[in-house]
């Protein structure tokens, strides 16, 4: 008696055959990731040794900007997922024909590169402080780090004592930073004075801080003073803030003391008052409600 034979597919199917006859998918490779600024390769992977650009303060995201990011050797019809923290991605630089400002990019995008094998971005900061980039794809992730370096002088801040006391010898500063509000180091403001007198300011530390010793006058007397720096404004970004300046009016301590001790006087004297003149009314009231209940009583008395 002869025995049937099953389907070829069903006994490849059974021996575990036919899936390595067929294949299995195969994993994802990991793609090549390589950087650089301008034409210049960097490595970037340690938080420590972040690449160095410099922020748009022209509004303009051009080849010193950013940090180009190719990818090489991607698996075809995958996705590349890319998140930013403290940076932004843009697919371009800007050019003649197509302007990138430093209003552009996003923070995460997800990316499919189709039959290729290969992907380009870039991505740019505003800001001084540490930025990340971090890439996934085929089951790889890379990670990537970045940070600015200040622009140009953009917006000075200070602000003057309202009333110094007279012959007071006072620490003064003032904060300079970019157009994106990180400090500017090394800018040294450049001081206006009336009726005051000066060190020369510092040079702006790292957080933009510069610093100078003011001395007010020994009479009371009106003072100013004006602190300044030479920035340009830049078209389509807020206007910069190139001076502070400040009426003063030095007062003499006692005088002040004795017109802040005449002020509480004369409000402790006022409160006083309201109270006496609370205190009669309620009397009045109270007397007026007695003659009101005796009258009351009395009508009573008269209809019994």
């Amino acid at each position: 008696m002869s025995v049937s034979r099953k389907p070829l597919i069903a006994i490849l199917l059974a021996s575990g055959l036919f899936i390595s006859l067929i294949g299995a998918t195969p994993a994802n490779a990991a793609p090549t990731v390589a950087l650089s600024v301008n034409g210049v390769a960097f490595n970037a992977n340690v938080s420590t040794m972040p690449v160095v650009i410099t922020v748009p303060s022209d509004n303009s995201v051009d080849a010193l900007d950013a940090l180009r990011f190719y990818l090489t050797g991607i698996t075809p019809r995958t996705t590349v997922v890319v998140t930013a923290q403290n940076a932004l991605i843009i697919p371009a630089l800007s050019t003649s024909l197509n302007s990138v400002k430093s209003t552009a990019g996003v923070a995460t995008g997800n990316y499919s590169v189709g039959t290729g094998t290969t992907y380009e971005f870039f991505a740019f900061t505003r800001s001084t402080a540490l930025g990340t980039i971090t890439i996934t794809n085929g089951g790889s992730t890379f990670t990537y780090y970045l940070k600015g370096s200040a622009g140009l002088v953009y917006t000075i801040a200070y602000t003057a004592q309202v009333k110094p006391y007279t012959s007071t010898i006072v620490k003064q500063s003032a904060k300079i930073t970019d157009v994106f509000g990180n400090g500017v180091p090394g800018v040294i403001p450049t001081l206006a004075l009336i009726n005051l007198t000066s060190t020369v300011p510092t040079a702006s530390n790292a957080a933009g801080v510069s610093e100078f010793m003011l001395t007010y006058p020994a009479t009371p007397s009106k003072s100013a003073i004006s602190v300044a720096i030479p920035a340009v404004d830049v078209s389509d970004l807020a206007r910069s803030v190139k001076s502070i300046s400040a009426f003063i009016d030095v007062v003499d301590a006692a005088d002040e003391i004795a017109a802040v001790a005449a002020a509480r006087a004369a409000d402790k004297t006022a409160a006083d008052a309201a109270l006496a003149a609370e205190k009669t009314a309620r009397a009045a009231d109270k007397t007026a409600a007695d003659a009101a209940l005796a009258a009351d009583k009395a009508a009573r008395a008269a209809d019994n």
